[in-house]
C-alpha cells in the first residue's frame, strides 16, 4: 500500500510540475552534503537487498543553487532505482568538478539499458521492457520527474549503460556562483 501511494504521490508531482504549479525554493545547497543525507535516507533498503554503496566525492567545488527537497528526491528517485533493477547492488557515488559545474554520477550493477531505450527513459509513462526479469511496480515516471528537475536547476543529466556493467547516470548542475 505504501508503494502505490508514493506512486499516486509521484502523479501528482509530475502533473504539478507540467503545469507550472511547482515553484522551486532555491537556495545554497552543498552537493555532497545533500548526496550524504540521500545515502542515509536510503541505507536500510540497501542493506536488506545486501547491497554495497561507495563515495568518491572528489569535487571541489560543490555549492549550487538548489531546491534541496526537489533535488533530495531527484537523488533518492536514482538510488532506488539502482536498488531495484540490481539482485544484490553494487552502488558508486562520485563527483568532480567539470568546468564551472559540479557532476554527480551513480553507478550501478543492475540490468543494462539497451541503446534504444537510452533516450526514451526521460519520457513520461515509458518503462524499459525487461520481460520477466524484475518485477518492478511503476508507472514511469521517476526518471521524467529527475529530467525536469535537473533541467530547472540548468543542469544536464545523462545515461551510460554497457553490458556486463550496469548503467551509470550523470547530472551536470552549474556552480552557484556561476549564475545559476
Amino acid at each position: 500500500m505504501k508503494s502505490f501511494a508514493l506512486q499516486i504521490e509521484q502523479v501528482l508531482k509530475m502533473s504539478a510540475l507540467e503545469r507550472g504549479e511547482i515553484r522551486l525554493q532555491k537556495g545554497p545547497v552543498d552537493m555532497h552534503q545533500l548526496i550524504k543525507e540521500s545515502v542515509n535516507g536510503m541505507s536500510l533498503q540497501i542493506e536488506i537487498r545486501n547491497g554495497v554503496l561507495s563515495l568518491d566525492l572528489k569535487a571541489t567545488k560543490t555549492e549550487i543553487n538548489g531546491d534541496r527537497a526537489h533535488l533530495t528526491g531527484a537523488i533518492t528517485n536514482l538510488i532506488d532505482n539502482a536498488i531495484k533493477y540490481s539482485l544484490a547492488p553494487v552502488i558508486n557515488i562520485l563527483t568532480y568538478n567539470d568546468g564551472n559545474a559540479v557532476v554527480l554520477q551513480i553507478q550501478d550493477n543492475g540490468i543494462r539499458i539497451e541503446k534504444e531505450y537510452q533516450q526514451k527513459i526521460f519520457e513520461k509513462f515509458f518503462r524499459v521492457p525487461t520481460g520477466d526479469i524484475h518485477d518492478v511496480k511503476g508507472f514511469g515516471l521517476g526518471l521524467t520527474y529527475i529530467h525536469k528537475i535537473i533541467s530547472l536547476h540548468g543542469g544536464t543529466i545523462a545515461v551510460e549503460s554497457l553490458k556486463g556493467s550496469g548503467t551509470t547516470f550523470s547530472i551536470k548542475i552549474p556552480l552557484a556562483d556561476e549564475g545559476n
